[in-house]
């Protein structure tokens, strides 16, 4: 079978200060912050955010885009233009009262859509996002909880902890759901101190899943204030998984206490769980990583198609690469230029519907398919901190390929698509605000996935587009 050479960067590379770069440090000298936050409602609750915050930034998360060391990158032509979107979804929108647009744009189902919040930021700037994902019109907040952080010692929690419970709280308060997907084992619970990995007994995740639930509360109405959990992230990747054999069969291990403990956690009834999105790749040495499609096949021969799991959504990273959404793969290894288009890992419609053939291959006819994260990258509209355009990285060469117009314009019609198909679930783009001015000085691709930036203009036109997309 054919082989991507392909790695990640890892995800908790950076701990840097000055994260929350895109709260009111920023928007308050470009004279936005002050007319935004005139125009929201003032919050039902005023809670000081614990000073940890402002001084452990919370790792990064995102998708599969590099090839690792040693391993000589596809030469690639220079790219032809870009495939053009249906015309259904081109617009030019302004940031709070979009003109109308040339030709009308979809109507998307606002509980199918959310945005994934980085949660390193003070409790205002927390609240400035969600107010920006108010004007997004999506219902899903998702937020990752390192473990590793929040329970550094076993059974003591730590500041970020109680600040992550006023996060979900706050979210639920404002009326949207909250998925948030636990990950990253701390020293203490793992076999391998190197990259990130599980623990050797999965029952210490089901004891921090039980805890961490039982902080959370629930509402009035007996139901947890997480409305989705995911078990994990991507743990078909050794950088995910070390210390562990990288099989499906090794994740339902750790998938099924996890589920145990949150139908026994406080509220648990109403969570739905959902298994932890896989990253789309093509390697399969079992070193490395295991391909997607094959891990997931893994795990329903390791009985991921018990019915007595109830309430349960299969996770899944569609991410397009540069590929428009509607594309889908040649069928060759060659299949011209510009590149990263040689393979259905590259798709975004490819990985989705080879997932739900697999579902359908194992009897799964129940279920959905949940995108816990998806997006499109480009460095365009980043500047250094001189004012000079910042280069984008040379590895993935992608994100010069897309311009911000057509980023927004494939991650509305993604929206679209995944509507369009019975089996899909919500879709969570990735992301709001994980963009770093430190980390665009230093040529890192993850910057290019957030919906804001730097400049006169936080708004990026993907953020613009998605806002000015009728809702029902």
């Amino acid at each position: 079978m054919l082989v991507l050479f392909r790695t990640v960067y890892h995800h908790r590379v950076w701990r840097v200060v000055g994260v929350a770069v895109l709260g009111a440090a920023l928007l308050a000298a470009l004279g936005l912050v002050a007319q935004a936050r005139a125009a929201r409602p003032a919050p039902a609750v005023t809670v000081a955010a614990p000073s940890a915050l402002q001084s452990t930034p919370t790792p990064q998360f995102g998708p599969i885009i590099t090839l690792p060391p040693g391993v000589t990158p596809p030469t690639v032509a220079p790219p032809a233009p870009a495939t053009p979107v249906p015309t259904t979804i081109s617009a030019t929108v302004a940031p709070a009262t979009p003109a109308a647009p040339e030709t009308p744009l979809p109507t998307l189902r606002s509980e199918l859509m959310g945005v994934q919040i980085n949660p390193d930021v003070s409790l205002e700037d927390y609240d400035f996002m969600l107010w920006l994902a108010g004007r997004l019109g999506v219902k899903w907040i998702k937020l990752q909880f390192a473990w590793d952080i929040l329970e550094p010692q076993r059974g003591v929690f730590s500041d970020r902890m109680y600040a992550y419970r006023m996060f979900v709280q706050r979210a639920n308060q404002q009326g949207f759901k909250v998925m948030i997907s636990v990950v990253s084992a701390p020293d203490w619970a793992r076999a391998s101190l190197e990259e990130e990995g599980p623990p050797r007994d999965p029952n210490d995740l089901a004891n921090f899943i039980t805890r961490l639930m039982a902080e959370v509360r629930t509402d009035l109405y007996g139901n947890s204030y997480f409305n989705a959990i995911e078990v994990w992230n991507e743990p078909n990747l050794r950088r995910e998984w070390n210390g562990a054999t990288i099989s499906g069969a090794e994740y339902m291990r750790l998938f099924d206490a996890a589920y145990r403990a949150i139908r026994a956690g406080e509220g648990g009834h109403s969570v739905v769980v959902v298994t932890a999105g896989l990253a789309p790749t093509g390697i399969n040495d079992g070193v490395t990583a295991v391909d997607d499609r094959e891990f997931l096949r893994q795990m329903y021969a390791a009985g991921l198609a018990n019915p007595a799991y109830e309430n349960v959504a299969i996770g899944i990273h569609p991410y397009g690469a540069a590929n428009p959404p509607d594309a889908r793969w040649c069928g060759q290894a060659d299949c011209g230029p510009p590149g990263y288009n040689n393979h259905p890992s590259w798709f975004f419609l490819d990985t989705i519907e080879d997932y739900h053939q697999i579902m359908l291959e194992n009897g799964d006819t129940g279920r959905q398919l949940w995108a816990t994260e998806f997006g499109w990258g480009t460095y365009e509209g980043f500047t250094l901190e001189d004012g000079r355009p910042a280069p984008p990285p040379t590895d993935p060469p992608y994100l010069s390929w897309l311009d911000q117009q057509t980023q927004a314009n494939y991650i509305l019609r993604a929206f679209e698509i995944a509507q369009s198909l019975p089996y899909m679930g919500p879709m969570i783009l990735w992301s709001l605000n994980y963009y770093n001015p430190i980390l665009v000085e230093q040529g890192d691709p993850r910057p290019a996935y957030s919906l804001l930036r730097g400049g006169e203009d936080p708004l990026r036109p993907a953020f613009k587009l998605l806002e000015a997309a009728p809702k029902q």
